[in-house]
């Protein structure tokens, strides 16, 4: 009787740990130095855990994979500066640093910068963290967001813009390949999506590796202001 208590229990453990979705990881905080911040990205969990929804898929719809060489607009640079355009039509700028980003566009601003999926759950369950915390901080922060799954039409794009209100620039991750492979390299960033980096004054602070909750994020933004 003992022995099935324990099976049981499991079991139980298991399920609930397969359904709680893509738990958030902070990986990087406080200024840590580059070599220090890869090391700490390759401790993530195993997103075969983290995020896979549906364990008969060979891939869950918050993995993105990687992105090889191959995948690149052109060969990368030291110190890339990256010219995008959003689907809105916005031109925005970001210059590599080897410990973070600068934005010339948003000049003294905290920088939120997502890697997202379309069909990703749980970046759907993000947005209202994002605008929440895009509204907490209006006027010293702001979001960008790389959509980093399979290009959307024009007609879907403003579908999903407006159907979930997005206020803030998003660029199609075809678009910014050079800019996602930096990110890989650097941070040791694996494809789990949601991906999340803030940014202040050129260095990136802090980076998420799923889901974060607004209350964490609150308080790690509070913390460099």
């Amino acid at each position: 009787m003992k022995k099935d208590t324990i099976i049981s229990g499991f079991f139980i453990a298991t399920i609930i740990l397969f359904n709680a979705g893509c738990i958030s990881k902070k990986i990087t905080a406080n200024k840590p130095p580059s070599n220090i911040i890869k090391n700490s990205v390759k401790q993530d969990k195993n997103p075969d855990i983290e995020c896979n929804d549906d364990l008969t898929k060979k891939k869950s719809d918050c993995d993105r994979g990687t992105i090889s060489e191959s995948d690149l607009k052109n060969v990368p640079k030291e110190g890339e500066v990256h010219s995008l355009t959003s689907i809105r039509g916005k031109k925005i700028h970001i210059k590599e640093r080897p410990r973070g980003f600068i934005f010339p566009e948003y000049k003294g601003k905290i920088i939120i910068l997502e890697m997202f999926g379309k069909d990703c759950p749980h970046c759907l369950k993000q947005l209202p963290t994002i605008e929440k915390i895009r509204r907490r901080y209006r006027g010293i922060l702001e979001v960008i967001a790389i959509q980093a799954q399979d290009r959307m039409d024009r007609l879907t794009a403003k579908n999903y813009i407006n159907g979930h209100r997005i206020r803030y620039p998003i660029i199609e991750g075809e678009d910014a390949t050079n800019l996602q492979y930096f990110i890989q390299k650097t941070y040791g960033w694996r494809g789990i999506l949601p991906y999340i980096l803030v940014i202040k004054d050129g260095i990136t602070e802090f980076a998420y590796s799923g889901e974060v909750d607004y209350s964490e994020l609150e308080k790690d933004i509070d913390s460099i202001l």
